[in-house]
């Protein structure tokens, strides 16, 4: 991961040097100008920056190096995820990311310092007008990007369109969260696709190739294997959810269960699972204390009906794919190399 580390390094100077520059002018409005910076910098900073990272790679596939011209791009993407996951946090009422209080709940805690009667309403307004800001940020930025007319009308449209549709596949997720109908497995992996996968691997990639002058063929491709890469890291999220701990991956374990939401591995257990064991699940779903021994009675019925090992065949499937599609770009094999390591990457990781 050496690329996408030394990537995260640039991309986050440049981000910093951007919102301190936007300080200046938002401290003209009114102080949340300055608090907003203050907040979002280190956030965005202890993220992984791989979508970024992605844009800067798509320019080097595609123009033989990483063009400093692509920075706002990856930037931009960058503050695209932070927003969204500003809002996620919100949806899903997780009290902390990477291992802090998310940014709606630092709200909803200085509301309660300063004698709020409605801080949680408060917290989560702030915190949804914070991730609009990130998104017309991101916007702006792209704006910036010195290529051709084309280019950034392309990637604006893209972005545009596929925002959308990260909206609708949200909506959906909130549907199925409060619904007891049983979902197909196509349809949870087409939420995956739409919610996840194709903003956080198939966009940034394109992003960074249309940049670098890439044609329609190797975008195509690298669509394909961007929304297969989602798909397994998606996977991946739902088994850290499920398997690892708190300090680990930075946010509450058994948030998805909480939430009722319609994964494979809930897809898998519904379909497997006695009622007795059904009935079971439903309560520990809707349990306030959301202690360790529940956690583990769930994972205990996921092992006892192999979802686990029906999971990982969906994965191993997914890495059979993704190698085969890497292979078959039309790359240099030393920018192969680290497509495998991202592989290697998506697959192993803890958090």
């Amino acid at each position: 991961m050496e690329f996408f580390n030394r990537q995260k390094q640039e991309i986050a100077a440049f981000i910093s040097d951007f919102l301190q520059q936007k300080q200046q002018e938002f401290a003209q409005v009114n102080s949340w100008g300055r608090d907003v910076v203050k907040r979002l910098v280190p956030f965005i900073s202890s993220g992984k920056m791989l979508r970024g990272g992605l844009v800067n790679y798509g320019s080097l596939i595609s123009k033989g190096k990483v063009c400093p011209s692509v920075f706002p791009a990856a930037a931009a993407v960058e503050l695209i995820q932070a927003a969204l996951l500003i809002h996620d946090d919100i949806i899903d009422r997780d009290k902390s990311r990477r291992g802090f209080p998310s940014l709606y709940y630092q709200y909803v805690a200085l509301g309660e310092d300063q004698g709020m009667s409605e801080a949680d309403h408060f917290g989560q307004g702030m915190g949804i007008c914070m991730g609009d800001v990130g998104f017309f940020l991101a916007f702006e930025l792209f704006l910036r990007l010195e290529h051709e007319t084309a280019a950034k009308e392309r990637i604006i449209h893209l972005w545009s369109q596929e925002l959308c549709y990260v909206g609708l596949a949200q909506m959906q997720d909130l549907y199925y969260g409060e619904t007891a109908a049983e979902i197909a497995e196509e349809e949870i992996l087409r939420l995956y696709r739409y919610k996840t996968a194709r903003y956080s691997f198939s966009l940034p990639l394109m992003t960074g190739a249309i940049l670098g002058g890439a044609g329609q063929s190797l975008l195509g491709s690298l669509e394909k294997c961007g929304i297969d890469f989602g798909l397994l890291f998606q996977l991946k999220d739902d088994e850290l959810g499920l398997y690892g701990s708190e300090e680990e991956i930075g946010k509450p374990v058994g948030s998805d269960i909480r939430e009722c939401k319609k994964t494979l591995h809930s897809h898998f257990l519904h379909k497997l699972a006695s009622s007795d064991d059904l009935e079971r699940y439903a309560e520990i779903s809707k349990s306030e204390d959301f202690s360790p021994g529940l956690m583990h009675e769930v994972r205990n019925m996921l092992k006892k009906y192999g979802i686990d090992e029906i999971i990982h065949g969906r994965m191993r499937a997914l890495q059979a794919e993704i190698e085969k599609e890497i292979q078959e770009l039309d790359v240099q094999e030393k920018h192969r190399t680290i497509l495998y390591q991202l592989l290697d990457y998506s697959q192993n990781r803890s958090k």
